[in-house]
């Protein structure tokens, strides 16, 4: 794929300069899904913001605390409103970004945060539950108690995350280990070891690619954790952010135990356009080849359509299951309305040396709305149905399981044939690191035939601090299911309620 083949050669230029570039400090991730994330975007269609990659996640703590700095300098003209949000965020952050920061501390936190949760379900909530880390609650009470460790030792970094979880259908307790991962510093990149999700592209219901719908996998990761700017003609392409990584996925598949690679470049030419290039690639597994032609196949995009025998099946073992696509993110800090406008699209197969049969996410942003400054509004429209090609996007006729971990789809938790619609109305209060969240969510499965499984989603949330490390956050989700075959009522209707509380050190 010639798409893919450039984002080769780029991404090795970027590596060389790399190597070039000033040793930094290792640091543990901000996890997907966390608010901080809402809050940097904020920042961002705001315009204080205007040198983050924020379009890949997750980020390093010491990338939030520089993005935290530039914030504060750039808000000091905003309304109190912005300026509490980025103390807010400081505040947090605090170890990172205070005024230590550039003083390399060692230290080791075998308590950082713990918490606990509560989640009642009247009906199978498989359909309601999405983008959570894999975690699967069942029909019932469901129970969550954990704790985070961190460390910081300079050249390396370490994270820890162990989780109960209890269920009363089952009646059992299970201990798992939700993250676990170390990060080694060096020569201006860092390497990371370990269990963690990841997440690309700028939509927030919904990732093409790679999202935290699944359990998060272990992964082998290389990223320069800050933005640099390139020497000679390729400065113009403005602050450059990588990351390749690879995993093995599970062995409860028709083909056990592939191999999962894939690679990212994001660029900003200028400081409210956003670009990136992603590619992902599965390969591998018990009775295909896994030498260093098949890795470089896949690497360099050979490979991707197997042949066929006269029946149509495919006789070529060494094909693999690619996909590679773009994104971007154009941000309008207007005075009197900002905007942020963003897609994120992908190919499943290739043609012509280029992507094809797309899937696509568009969305809009708007971080305030006239007269009311503390409130922002999401919209994102997203669309894995082709035409006259039913279920072609996350399957493949030789990896029949699909591009899924542990039962999750890997990208879009539609899955395939479907369209999403999704909007979200936010109410943010700094002042107790709070907020108020409306949203709804119908997806539509199943495009190519007559009958279309539908869900209908509405949603509403609130959390916020009530002092001394304190924080409390509760959900209720009313759904609707219409036309899936698993469920013996055609029509029915699931409520889930979920509470937390957790103690911050």
């Amino acid at each position: 794929m010639l798409l893919s083949k450039g984002v080769i050669n780029i991404g090795l230029i970027i590596v060389s300069v790399l190597l070039i570039v000033r040793t930094s400090v290792a640091s543990t991730n901000v996890p997907v899904g966390d608010d901080t994330y809402n809050v940097l975007l904020r920042l961002e269609a705001e315009g204080v913001i205007q040198s983050g990659l924020l379009s890949t996640g997750p980020l390093s703590r010491e990338e939030v605390a520089r993005l935290i700095l530039e914030a504060e300098r750039n808000s000091e003209t905003k309304s109190p409103f912005i300026r509490q949000l980025v103390q807010s965020l400081k505040k947090r952050f605090r170890d990172e970004s205070g005024e230590t920061k550039h003083i390399n501390i060692e230290y080791i936190k075998p308590l950082d945060r713990v918490y606990v949760q509560y989640i009642y379900s009247d009906r199978d909530p498989r359909e309601m539950i999405y983008n959570n880390d894999g975690d699967n609650y069942k029909k019932g009470s469901n129970a969550r108690f954990g704790l985070i460790s961190r460390a910081d030792l300079g050249r390396a970094s370490f994270y820890i995350n162990p989780e109960g979880r209890y269920s009363d259908s089952e009646s059992e307790t299970d201990i798992i280990m939700k993250r676990a991962y170390g990060v080694l510093s060096f020569l201006g990149l860092e390497l990371e070891l370990g269990k963690d999700s990841q997440w690309w592209g700028p939509g927030r219901n919904g990732s093409i690619l790679l999202s935290n719908n699944p359990e998060p996998m272990n992964i082998l990761k290389i990223t320069n954790p800050h933005p640099v700017l390139l020497p000679w003609i390729f400065k113009y392409l403005g602050p450059f952010n990588f990351t390749v990584f690879a995993t093995e996925l599970s062995k409860e598949r028709v083909v056990p135990k592939p191999y999962l690679w894939g690679m990212r470049l994001d660029f900003k030419p200028i400081p409210y356009f956003e670009i990136g290039l992603q590619r992902t690639a599965l390969l591998g597994g018990e009775g295909r080849s896994e030498d260093l032609k098949t890795w470089w196949d896949s690497f360099s995009g050979i490979g991707e359509n197997p042949a066929v025998d006269i029946a149509g099946d495919p006789k070529d073992t060494e094909a693999g299951d690619q996909r590679a696509g773009f994104d971007i993110k154009l941000t309008l800090p207007l005075k009197w309305q900002p905007l942020q406008i963003y897609a994120d699209a992908a190919g499943e197969d290739e043609a012509g040396g280029l992507p094809t049969k797309w899937a696509y996410l568009g969305g809009i942003y708007l971080p305030r709305i006239p007269g009311f400054e503390r409130i922002d509004f999401r919209a994102e429209y997203a669309n894995t149905y082709l035409k006259g090609l039913p279920n072609v996007w996350y399957n493949h006729d030789i990896y029949r399981t699909g591009y899924r971990y542990k039962g999750r789809i890997i990208g879009h938790h539609m899955g395939t044939d479907s369209r999403d619609f999704f909007f979200e109305m936010s109410y943010r209060v700094p002042e107790i690191n709070g907020w108020i969240k409306l949203s709804y969510d119908k997806e539509k499965h199943n495009l190519s035939s007559t009958t279309n499984p539908t869900k209908v989603e509405s949603s509403v949330g609130a959390k916020f601090d009530v002092g001394g490390g304190v924080s409390m956050e509760g959900r209720y989700i009313s759904g609707r299911l219409k036309n899936y075959e698993d469920l013996s009522d055609k029509d029915s209707r699931i409520n889930l309620i979920s509470f937390e509380l957790s103690y911050n050190f």
